[in-house]
């Protein structure tokens, strides 16, 4: 076995951050160029990435769904519920902060201010599903009919990879049979 010559300080700090440019600058060309197939639709969405259809980026969330309520601002007790292959991830609902959970607690993360109280009337709320493989999506809120959707992934035959989605989903009001219309 040969031995290694030790850097000096100086010289081993730059050889590093060269290492570390070098490999972000291969990263990059990589994504940028490694596909030429347009973006895929998904179930209920468009897909959405880099250059034409690509994802870009070392890591995105699988699926990001934006719910909103139909004429009306989203349900203050909103909540979604999300299962996939790896887990039931905790429920998120919008007016309980304790629910509220990052990227390093649960898979399901909501765009949510956690230094404010819930807010009264979010139009849209917007949630990263850091799921892969099928997603069953579960979203109830007061006033509206259950929402469920089973999202499944598109693969991009010429990335080789799963494209993120974009999933828009609109809660419809519960219809008072009792009442005329």
């Amino acid at each position: 076995m040969a031995a290694r010559l030790p850097l000096a300080p100086g010289r081993a700090l730059s050889f590093t951050a060269f290492a570390a440019l070098a490999a972000a600058a291969l990263a990059t060309a990589t994504s940028a160029g490694a596909c030429k197939a347009p973006g895929g639709g998904g179930v209920g969405g468009s897909g959405v990435g880099g250059a034409d259809g690509c994802p870009m980026g070392p890591r995105q969330a699988m699926f990001t769904i934006a719910v909103r309520a139909r004429g009306a601002p989203v349900p203050p007790d909103t909540a979604v519920y999300v299962a996939w292959s790896a887990a039931e991830e905790p429920t998120f609902v919008l007016n309980d902060p304790s629910t509220w959970k990052t990227l390093d607690e649960a898979n399901v993360v909501c765009a949510v201010d956690r230094a404010k109280p819930p807010p009264d009337a979010l139009e849209e709320l917007v949630c990263e599903l850091w799921t892969a493989g099928v997603t069953r999506v579960e979203i109830s809120g007061t006033g509206y009919q259950e929402f469920a959707q089973t999202l499944t992934p598109v693969m991009s035959d010429e990335c080789e990879d799963f494209v993120p989605q974009e999933i828009d989903i609109e809660l419809v009001p519960v219809v008072d049979e009792d009442s005329e219309e």
